[in-house]
């Protein structure tokens, strides 16, 4: 029986463009759905005005809908971004570190609000600074940059161990 060749250290890294869309969508999809978190569960504050909608459970649904909704309008340009750094620095170097998502989640909040100013809805004030608002979109923003980092070395980075080759 033939076996296979041990591959060399020089070929585990193999560029993907498969593997790098695999990332971006990962991030870009999965980024604002995990980011929402925060902001769902600070919306139960919320929860006593939002019962004269009717039962508990469309309270929570229009909680759940609206966050949804607001995650991937204000939090999808920013997963883009991410993801296409993440998958080229994958593609160049084989591996995706969770320094470099947090660190490029960070830089495209920063640009984002740098660019179009705090988000503001309906007509109402922006966010100001002197509120932990800030706080709380940056915490969802590396939530979001860590989980889907995680997840993308799990299912895109190939394991590198003796017992693999």
């Amino acid at each position: 029986m033939a076996t296979e060749p041990i591959p060399g250290p020089d070929q585990w890294h193999q560029p993907s463009w498969k593997r790098f869309a695999g990332i971006v969508a990962l991030f870009a999809l999965m980024g604002p759905l995990i980011g929402a978190i925060i902001p769902i569960m600070l919306s139960f504050g919320e929860l006593p005005e939002l019962m004269q909608i009717g039962s508990p459970l469309k309270a929570f649904g229009f909680i759940f809908a609206f966050g949804m909704v607001i995650a991937y309008v204000l939090g999808a340009p920013q997963a883009l971004v991410t993801g296409l750094v993440m998958g080229f620095w994958y593609r160049r170097t084989g591996a995706i570190s969770y320094w470099g998502a947090v660190l490029c989640a960070l830089a495209a909040l920063g640009l984002r609000l740098g660019i179009m100013g705090p988000p503001h809805f309906g007509g109402r004030e922006p966010l100001s600074l002197d509120n932990h608002d800030y706080l709380w979109l940056a915490l969802g923003h590396l939530m979001a940059a860590l989980a889907c980092a995680w997840l993308a070395r799990q299912m895109f980075v190939p394991v590198r161990s003796s017992g693999d080759r």
